[in-house]
């Protein structure tokens, strides 16, 4: 039996540009990677502290001009989205985000960060992952994303 959202998601797939359709493939591989990263590290190997200027400030990338903004990490940010929806598994936020760095990283957007922020939500515990890169969220809704105290002074390393 097909579910419904399955032949709905097959006529959105083929009204995609060839150019969307090798962004997903390329975010869908890049998942793949980082659910494995993400999943063979041990603990306190993924994350390092960030670098410090000499007046304790957390390194920034500088803020891009309106006018000088690229379309490009969008596009990336969407594409895994959608592989993420759509595709061979659903990865939690963390492996989301280190796709989305490194698929950033490889395109030549240098300057993309893996924010971690934390809270309580009735009662529990709560931690969510999302990348900035130019002052923009990335991949996820700000409303979102500034429900959770962000933690500073960290790096989510992807390679070994």
């Amino acid at each position: 039996m097909i579910s419904r959202a399955r032949p709905a998601f097959l006529r959105r797939l083929a009204r995609l540009s060839t150019r969307d359709l090798l962004d997903i493939a390329e975010a869908q591989i890049e998942l793949i990677v980082s659910q494995t990263i993400v999943a063979t590290r041990r603990t306190g190997q993924l994350v390092a502290r960030a670098a410090l200027d000499p007046f304790g400030d957390d390194a920034a990338p500088p803020n891009a001009s309106p006018s000088s903004i690229d379309p490009r990490p969008e596009q990336l940010a969407l594409a895994v989205m959608r592989a993420a929806e759509n595709g061979v598994f659903r990865p939690l936020c963390l492996v989301r985000s280190v796709a989305l760095k490194r698929l950033l990283d490889r395109h030549g957007f240098d300057g993309s960060i893996v924010k971690i922020g934390v809270r309580m939500s009735r009662g529990r515990f709560a931690a969510h992952a999302w990348v900035a890169y130019n002052d923009q969220i990335l991949g996820d809704q700000e409303w979102h994303v500034k429900s959770f105290a962000e933690l500073d002074q960290v790096n989510v390393m992807d390679q070994a």
